[in-house]
């Protein structure tokens, strides 16, 4: 039995340099005489903090250009055969998009071309923020909608 404490004990004593530590080492609570946690790593690498939800990231905003195929029955809903919207990542394909509250979705019919922002919510899906048919208000009627100051 005193051989196994005899390992144990030395063990631990091999084990607390490879942890950054040394037995007469003691932690400490006092937050002043603490070392701040560098931004790079040791393997030389930044940290990535890009998906955490207080970071507005440039790929959570895009515009496209595309056909209404249909809207959904209660006008909170569309699906747009769309272009590729880069600014996400997003490849050209045909797909529903949810409506933020205050866009205006009158005289948006099926069929039309329409230019239209979206933004990725907390939840993970992009709802449409601004719309408008290119049609009736020409190729760049989004740009007259989109204030420029803080995203793109």
């Amino acid at each position: 039995m005193k051989l196994y404490t005899v390992i144990a004990f030395s063990a631990g004593i091999l084990i607390l340099p490879a942890c950054g530590q040394t037995a007469n080492d003691t932690p400490t609570s006092n937050t002043s005489t603490q070392t701040e946690m560098p931004m790079e790593m040791a393997n030389g690498k930044v940290m990535d903090h890009s998906h955490s939800d207080h970071v507005m990231e440039s790929r959570d905003i895009g515009h496209a250009t595309g056909v209404v195929e249909s809207l959904g029955p209660q006008g909170d809903f569309l699906t747009i055969d769309h272009g590729p919207i880069d600014a996400i990542g997003m490849g050209a394909m045909t797909m529903g998009f949810d409506i933020a509250g205050d866009v205006d979705l009158t005289g948006i019919e099926d069929g039309d071309t329409v230019s239209f922002m979206v933004k990725k919510g907390r939840d993970g899906s992009y709802r449409i923020t601004k719309i408008c048919e290119t049609d009736v208000a020409g190729d760049d009627c989004l740009a007259s909608m989109m204030d420029h100051s803080g995203h793109e």
